[in-house]
């Protein structure tokens, strides 16, 4: 327990309390949209003090409010009104102490949501998000499972367009770009003769063709969302340094392919998003045409090209502003109107060209370095294309408090993204399986989400646990290894042992498991579903290879329980750790409300995930008050019969007596259980 000594006397954290994410303490829980009011609770005993207040900074401004005894529960409270525009608050507490001395109460450190401790000094504060009124995410994005895929490397297809498509680029007077004769190689990793860098100049010959055959399968998989890296002409393999936005690259094939995929895709209820790489382009491109392959004028040919003013020169032509300092990656200048005419507003814009294609939205290459005003108006345009469609951002932290470039980011508060790539969730749940956070901070992180993300926001966070820029989560959950420091030739080299394999199996199961069981779109990476390994790029873009039949099939069936069950997506969310070894996930409706208020039948359904190499038996206070529980679902959860709990993966049940749920978990084990409880006339 955390104390302090002040003037003579030792204070305890005991003594002050405010959990932000209970609404006694903080009323409504969670985000709120602008110009809202809030309630703040602090609770105060066995400590003798003189006054309390909050305090509320925005806009680098502290405002001070006297919190004032409320209720019969003994807690002091203050109310205030969000601004009326998207921005992030903070609050913490001052508590006057006899003598003219003074405690402050704010968030653990590391953490901006959940119980805090006492300080000596000013304290890391709590957050609430404050979001656009208007803010809406599609529909059907909240009920998505995504599959990504890298196109040269899923499938290629009996059309083979990879011949003719490098035979295109070869014409150009490109050098060093080349086909594997066999699925089964290894991807190049190493600089090619003559070559100072390495060149991802390789390829498999994976087409859109390809991913077409494999549709029936995806759908089998329960796949509603693809998601495709970049498929538009540029000379590499992963097309991150695009050549021209408007044509599809001809390795991959052609427009027309395009069209069919999005076609057959649309009859089996899949959905196609694009991947928009607009912070910069290629050097070997139209619009800057370094090395003159393509007609008309490029940037760095000539100040006269309508591209010229794209671009961030220096000193003409040679010295530029380019992506991370790579000169084949000159950067553009994402405000200047012809750019924004060309890439977002036309009628024939890059974004409308495809959008009207058929393309169910974008994802963002870094979104960090796009504007907010230029995310903001792409979002304008899509909606007015199609209020259904889908703008999916790249962040590698938490977007509601990202900062780059020192400006704090406005992305994800209600005019900008749909959602964005949720890559803390899968830092924190392989630090979990491995042992690295208990499941008491795995619950407090996953609390925090809930709490910090718009709702439209985080039922629609796309949560991975691979990429394309990651190693796949099945080799780090066998190895456990920090991936970042081994050498890229070691990382050819590296084979993972069958002991290792098996607990890497174990372990993948429990992670898709919680995967599937939040809120937020479950993102399975090609291969992922079929045991694939690979540690970093280009080993985590391996040809897909089938490795583990049985793992596909319990996708299947993770996939199938959340289609079948809306609860699975739009339900509400409450997290519990009994002990530091087991997470569990309830989803809920109650009323015949989900959690926006639309119609749905009740129904509870939840997630308990052991990932120790010893069995747990835990037991869940089903009444208790909860983090994320408002008071109206808490007084029906108190005042339910709850009857029994039936296992829906592995067929385990559990036992609840007087509202306390008892299960054992296996070691390296996990179960969706269904919740049976009679309330108010009601058998759930």
């Amino acid at each position: 327990m955390n104390e302090i000594f002040v003037a003579g006397m030792i204070v305890q954290d005991s003594a002050i309390v405010h959990e932000s994410a209970k609404e006694r303490f903080r009323k409504p829980l969670g985000a709120l949209s602008a110009g809202s009011e809030v309630t703040i609770g602090l609770s105060i005993h066995d400590l003798h003090f003189e006054r309390a207040y909050l305090a509320v900074l925005h806009d680098e401004r502290v405002t001070e409010y006297a919190l004032k005894p409320d209720g019969a529960d003994g807690m002091l409270r203050a109310a205030f009104t969000v601004p009326d525009r998207p921005c992030v608050v903070w609050y913490w507490f001052i508590v006057g102490l006899p003598g003219g001395n003074t405690v402050y109460y704010g968030a653990e450190a590391g953490n901006n949501s959940g119980i805090g401790k006492i300080f000596p000094g000013a304290p890391p504060a709590f957050q609430i998000t404050v979001f656009d009124t208007n803010f809406v995410t599609p529909a059907w994005v909240k009920s998505a499972v995504m599959y990504q895929i890298f196109p040269d490397r899923f499938k290629r297809s009996a059309a083979d367009r990879a011949k003719d498509g490098l035979a295109y680029h070869l014409a150009k007077g490109r050098s060093g770009m080349w086909l594997h004769s066999q699925w089964d190689e290894l991807p190049a990793y190493l600089p090619a003769e003559g070559r100072q860098y390495y060149e991802p100049l390789d390829f498999f010959g994976g087409d859109l063709k390809g991913i077409t055959e494999e549709l029936p399968r995806l759908k089998d998989l329960g796949i509603s969302l693809i998601y495709l890296n970049p498929i538009f002409e540029a000379a590499s393999n992963h097309r991150y340094n695009t050549a021209d936005y408007l044509k599809i690259d001809p390795i991959l094939g052609t427009e027309e392919d395009f069209d069919e995929l999005v076609r057959e895709a649309g009859k089996v209820g899949i959905r196609i998003v694009l991947d928009g790489v607009f912070s910069h382009t290629g050097d070997d491109s139209v619009y800057f045409n370094r090395y003159g392959r393509y007609e008309g004028l490029g940037a760095y040919q000539s100040k006269e090209s309508p591209y010229y003013r794209w671009y961030k020169f220096s000193a003409f032509p040679d010295r530029y502003a380019a992506w991370w300092g790579f000169d084949t990656l000159p950067e553009v200048d994402e405000s200047r109107r012809d750019w924004l005419d060309f890439i977002i507003e036309h009628e024939d814009s890059v974004f409308n060209t495809w959008l009207n294609r058929g393309a169910a939205g974008f994802r963002l290459d870094v979104a960090d370095e796009l504007p907010d005003d230029t995310i903001e108006k792409m979002r304008a345009v899509m909606k007015r294309n199609n209020e259904d469609s889908f703008l999916l951002g790249e962040v590698w932290e938490d977007a509601t408090t990202k900062q780059s470039y020192n400006v704090a980011r406005q992305y994800a508060l209600g005019r900008g993204l749909d959602s964005v790539m949720n890559y803390p969730f899968a830092e924190h749940t392989a630090a979990f399986l491995l042992g690295r956070m208990d499941a008491f901070a795995y619950r407090r992180f996953l609390v925090s989400q809930h709490q910090n993300y718009p709702k439209e926001m985080y039922f629609a966070l796309m949560n991975l646990l691979s990429s394309h820029d990651i190693a796949r989560i099945r080799t780090v959950l066998a190895t456990g290894i920090d991936v970042r420091n081994v050498p890229r030739e070691d990382q050819a080299r590296f084979a993972v042992t069958e002991e290792q394999e098996r607990r890497g199996a174990a372990l993948q199961r429990i992670a898709a498991t919680i995967q599937f069981a939040l809120p937020g779109i479950p993102a399975v990476y090609y291969g992922d579903e079929v045991g694939m390994n690979g540690l970093l790029d280009p080993f985590n873009r391996k040809p897909y290879e089938v490795r583990d039949e049985s793992m596909e099939v319990f996708y299947r069936k993770l996939a199938r329980i959340r289609n079948e069950n809306p609860v699975m997506r739009t339900g509400n969310a409450l997290f519990y750790s009994t002990n530091g070894n087991v997470i569990a996930i309830l989803r809920f409706i109650l009323g015949g409300r989900d959690a926006f208020g639309n119609p749905a039948d009740d129904r509870m359904i939840l997630t308990a995930c052991n990932p120790s190499e010893r069995p747990h038996r835990i037991v869940i206070d089903l009444r208790a008050e909860k983090e994320c529980l408002t008071n109206e679902h808490w007084e029906i959860f108190r005042s339910m019969e709850w009857r029994r709990a039936v296992g829906l993966t592995n067929q385990t049940d559990g036992d609840i007596k007087g509202g306390l749920l008892d299960i054992s978990l296996p070691p390296s084990g996990a179960e969706m259980y269904e919740l049976i409880w009679e309330w108010g006339g009601t058998v759930g």
